[in-house]
């Protein structure tokens, strides 16, 4: 979309003076265009050390192969239920990436904090459900067995089991999108057109359609215009002024809906995840606000 109908756009919204820009630069798409996507996607060359480091565990435990063989800080690395982390190569739409699982929460806890932040807390790891390294040298992914987004099962009437189900897979291809937009479109930030897009095919691959109530009751905007306080929005608009969140919040909301109608679309089912994942990142937030189903 170009500048002065973004700037027309947002302004009608109700975004005026600074936050204008703000918002301008915010919504800006920073995916890149025509991506060159190879029909088998080739593994990186860090795959090969991780499937020595599996074979490790085989032979050591999952305690001793991680304290051995993968950088983590000072101290080692203590698991309250090592029967309850796996590691797999999984074939993601990136191509393999090493995933690791974990039953235990506070397991899950001790690997993001000593495999990723190398034994530095940090706060708010408690609300978090995944974490995704994504180094110059190797990249890899882990995953709790939290309810998404802390959303509660009943909230979405559904059974605790199939929730726990659901929640695992939509982390697991949420992650896996960032990969994928990272590898192949060039960039993966920490916004509301990511977050979209991820929990699209997320929610797409666990319960085969797109829910925006999900992704709404996740963010925490799910009653908007009303003031809420719980979910993730505040962790995607760090740094913008509360009138900028405020206009945001109201695009967010139309962008998620308007997703779910385009996904329902006859035409659109037909489109394989790869495909429907390249259309929401050729479109800006600005775009997705507007989009026709």
């Amino acid at each position: 979309m170009p500048i002065d109908k973004s700037s027309e756009l947002l302004e009608a919204i109700g975004a005026k003076g600074e936050i204008l820009q703000e918002l301008l630069d915010y919504t800006a798409n920073r995916f890149g265009k025509n991506p060159q996507i190879p029909e088998v996607i080739a593994e990186e060359p860090f795959i090969g050390a991780w499937k020595s480091f599996i074979e490790k565990v085989k032979d050591q435990g999952i305690v001793a192969a991680l304290n051995n063989n993968i950088s983590h800080g000072e101290e080692d690395i203590v698991l309250q239920k090592p029967e309850g982390v796996k590691i797999e190569i999984y074939d993601s739409l990136a191509g393999p990436i090493p995933i690791f699982y974990a039953t235990d929460t506070k397991d899950f806890e001790e690997l993001v904090i000593k495999l990723i932040h190398k034994g530095k807390e940090f706060p708010g790891i408690e609300k978090t459900g995944a974490s995704f390294a994504n180094g110059k040298s190797t990249r890899f992914i882990i995953l709790s067995n939290k309810p998404y987004s802390n959303i509660p099962a009943q909230k979405l009437g559904l059974e605790d089991e199939q929730w726990k189900d659901f929640s695992l897979i939509i982390r697991r291809e949420h992650e896996c999108t960032h990969y994928f937009t990272k590898r192949f479109l060039g960039s993966s930030q920490n916004n509301l057109h990511d977050e979209l897009i991820a929990d699209y095919a997320g929610m797409s691959s666990a319960a085969g359609e797109y829910h925006a109530d999900w992704f709404l009751i996740g963010m925490g905007i799910d009653d908007y215009p009303k003031p809420q306080t719980e979910g993730r929005f505040s962790i995607y608009t760090v740094g913008l002024s509360d009138e900028a969140k405020d206009v945001l919040k109201k695009i967010t909301v139309k962008a998620a809906r308007n997703i779910e109608k385009w996904s329902k679309k006859d035409e659109n089912r037909k489109l394989t995840l790869r495909e429907q994942i390249l259309f929401l990142c050729s479109l800006s937030l600005l775009e997705l606000y507007e989009l026709k189903a």
